[in-house]
Formats: structure tokens, sequence, C-alpha cells
């Protein structure tokens, strides 16, 4: 009995991460042709919001890296990310924003399209401006672990990949789900050693994201590739 009582504060924090994860979501708050500001709003809703350390990623669907970027500190330093570009309005970009929070031991990930949107403001006369899909909220991708191994050791290859991929780290025994842009579960693998090859033959081509964790189900990370 003192195990499962043990247990519950634990599973509390699991579901109430991904609750306040959940919640979060992406909005523009300025754009032109050129250049995008995006705004998050994790600094309120997530708990101890000043130690959120943000981690940005634009990037066109054919995997060309458009802006990276690290947001940190008070509201509006971490909130606000800006970046110029030369993406055309016929094409569109993926915003992954990956949120962690030491304090409150929450990881949150958000993925969103970026995409050029017209609005007919009276008859014939269009407006255009940049604007995100916002399809759902964020997914709570793992409780903060300090004793995890370093996600900087652990990357994937070849991207872009056409039939296979590989993980190289200084771990073994990875369970791997891979996820579409849209979040959807496409895949999993168990007892995915570093260097064997993970079949990604069947998947469409597209923007992928793997989902690490170890042999003791602790998270390791999201590692992004692109498949032909």
């Amino acid at each position: 009995m003192k195990k499962i009582h043990a247990l519950l504060p634990l599973l509390f924090s699991h579901l109430l991460a991904q609750s306040q994860c959940s919640s979060m979501g992406l909005s523009v708050s300025t754009s032109d042709t050129t250049y995008v500001q995006l705004y998050q709003a994790g600094f309120f809703l997530l708990p101890s919001g000043f130690a959120n350390v943000c981690v940005w990623e634009v990037s066109t669907f054919s995997g060309d890296i458009v802006q990276q970027a690290n947001t940190s500190g008070d509201f509006p330093g971490q909130a606000f990310m800006a970046f110029d570009h030369t993406v055309p309005i016929t094409d569109s970009m993926q915003v992954t924003l990956v949120i962690t929070n030491d304090s409150s031991g929450i990881t949150c990930t958000v993925i969103d399209t970026l995409f050029w949107q017209e609005t007919e403001v009276i008859p014939g006369v269009f407006i255009g401006n940049w604007a995100l899909l916002g399809i759902s909220g964020g997914l709570q991708t793992g409780l903060a672990d300090p004793g995890s191994t370093d996600r900087a050791n652990i990357t994937v290859f070849p991207s872009p990949a056409v039939d296979h991929v590989q993980i190289r780290g200084v771990g073994s025994n990875y369970a791997v789900s891979i996820m579409n842009v849209s979040g959807a579960l496409v895949a999993t693998h168990a007892n995915i050693q570093a260097g064997d090859r993970v079949d990604v033959a069947p998947l469409p081509a597209g923007v992928y994201f793997m989902h690490l964790s170890d042999d003791r189900s602790t998270p390791l990370g999201i590692l992004k590739f692109v498949k032909l």
C-alpha cells in the first residue's frame, strides 16, 4: 500500500503536466511576406513559468532550417520569437517549440504549420498574412530527468532518409516512437541499439519526429528527420 501511495504524487504530476501542455499553443503576433513574430503563453500557462527554457525551430517541409532560437527568462523575453525569411507565400513552414521547465519537471512540445492566409475584406480586395493551423495543443513529452542521457549526445541520421535511419548515441535498448507533423503516431520500435537501422521506407515523404526513451522508460528527447 505504501508503494501505491508513493506513486500517486508522480501520477498526479504526470496528468497535471499533460493538462498544462495541452493548453499550450502558438499564435502569430505580427507578420508580413518576409517577417514573422510568433508568440507562446507558456510563461503564464505552466507553473514556475519564469523557469521555462524555450527551444524554437522553423523549417520548410523539405527539411531546410529557416530559424532556430532559444528564449527564456521573464515575459516578454521568452514569449516572443521573430525572424526574417525568404520562404515564398506559396509554401508553408513547420514550427516546433520545445519548452523545458526543470522546476516543475515538465517538457512540452508544440508543433504547428505556418501558412499564408488571404482574407477578402471587401469584394475583390484581399489582405494576406502568415497564420497558424492551430490543429492541437502541446504534447507532454516527458518529465525532465537530470539523470537522463544528454540529448546533445544522441542524433539521428541520415536526414533526409530514403529507407532507414540510425541512432547515434551512447545508450542502447532505445524505445522509438515516430510521429508525423500532425502529432499522429505512425510507427513504434523497441529494443533499438545505437547503430541499428530503423525502417522508415513505408512512411510517406515528409518531416517526422522520433521520440526516444531508454530501457527504464525515461524520455531522452525528440529527434527530427526528413523522409524522401
